[in-house]
């Protein structure tokens, strides 16, 4: 009997990489090992910022994860299971968060997958929780005393190419003076730039969107304290102040957010939160709009909004509130709160996208 072997046809290469940049990257981990070739191509840059552009456009948010700081230490899940499920686990995630020396560690940047943590005040840690990989950073050379104040932003230059962290730096509440550097990680190197003008604390951290990051800056004017969003362009390095309406800067407590390329202010009332949208955030003449009020099921003290992480297509917001999250439909009003297992009494929380984008460097 004769017996003739099966042809088993082969994809082309385009094809296999396109399949590829779509799944998740433990799974693009672990095909590395198939072959030379696939090796070579996962490590391009192009590959990289091929899978990085399809988990960012991802409706399903597979890709998409949520980091709570437990104290210190950091549990993750992923925001899919969030919207579409009643229970969720997480998972511990403490390659960089685990100390023996029991150090306090928060997230004060997040951008395309990677991760900036803060450990006592000035020692960063560039860190991919995807991948696992991370760097420690070197000194910014500025000494940080306990009466002073710090603020962190973490962001991409599109026109260098460069991933780069933002510190305001003040060791004085009373006197203002600010430092402000630049990391850079093309170069591994701190620098000096000129400090944005005027008296002004800064929320922590930025917001990125379109090449800028975005604080909330507070300003104490004959007791009274009043706020503006400060934005600083990493490409050009020079700063701007992003006008809000007078009606906007009433509300007791705000702050900033990010949903897809769209720049969102959260304002907390008494009564309710009102969600805010810019358009064209970056781009052209940029306008406010009120998108949705969302009460609360309970007085302010109690259940006011930290901050909006999602604004969905289908109406849905999600919202952080207390050490809870929660998901409100637009459309009719309704809440959905989603249970959290395994968790912790959580100090903040986080949002980033999986990504291979290496904190050790750009090649």
């Amino acid at each position: 009997m004769e017996i003739h072997s099966i042809s088993i046809p082969k994809l082309p290469d385009d094809v296999i990489i396109e399949i590829l940049s779509r799944l998740p990257v433990q799974s693009i981990l672990k095909f590395r090992c198939v072959c030379k070739s696939w090796l070579s191509s996962i490590s391009s840059q192009k590959f990289v910022k091929t899978h990085l552009k399809n988990s960012k456009k991802d409706s399903d948010f597979r890709q998409h994860r949520i980091m709570l700081n437990c104290r210190g230490n950091f549990k993750q899940f992923s925001v899919r299971s969030l919207l579409y499920e009643p229970i969720i686990d997480t998972f511990d995630t403490n390659d960089v968060a685990h100390n023996p020396t029991k150090s306090v560690n928060w997230v004060v940047g997040s951008c395309d997958g990677l991760i900036c943590v803060a450990t006592n005040k000035k020692d960063l840690i560039l860190w991919n929780p995807s991948t696992r990989i991370f760097k420690r950073l070197p000194d910014f050379g500025v000494e940080i005393n306990q009466s002073g104040y710090f603020a962190y932003g973490l962001g991409f230059d599109k026109s260098s190419d460069d991933y780069k962290i933002v510190g305001f730096f003040n060791n004085s509440w009373f006197l203002f003076e600010v430092t402000v550097k630049v990391y850079s990680l093309k170069s591994d190197q701190w620098k000096t730039i000129k400090s944005f003008e005027g008296r002004w604390l800064m929320d922590d951290p930025a917001t990125f969107v379109n090449g800028k990051l975005y604080w909330i800056a507070n300003f104490e004017l004959e007791l009274k304290s009043i706020w503006d969003i400060v934005f600083l362009d990493l490409e050009t390095e020079e700063y701007g102040i992003l006008q809000v309406p007078d009606y906007v800067k009433d509300c007791l407590y705000s702050k900033l957010g990010a949903s897809g390329e769209c720049l969102y202010v959260l304002c907390n009332h008494l009564t309710s939160a009102d969600l805010w949208i810019m358009h064209d955030c970056g781009i052209g003449k940029e306008t406010w709009t009120k998108m949705v009020s969302v009460p609360y099921n309970d007085d302010f003290w109690m259940n006011s909004y930290k901050r909006e992480f999602y604004v969905l297509k289908n109406g849905e917001v999600l919202l952080h509130s207390g050490s809870k999250f929660l998901i409100f439909d637009t459309k009719d009003g309704s809440f959905r709160y989603p249970e959290i297992r395994s968790s912790c009494d959580f100090m903040a929380a986080s949002t980033y996208v999986e990504s291979l984008v290496s904190p050790v460097g750009l090649r």
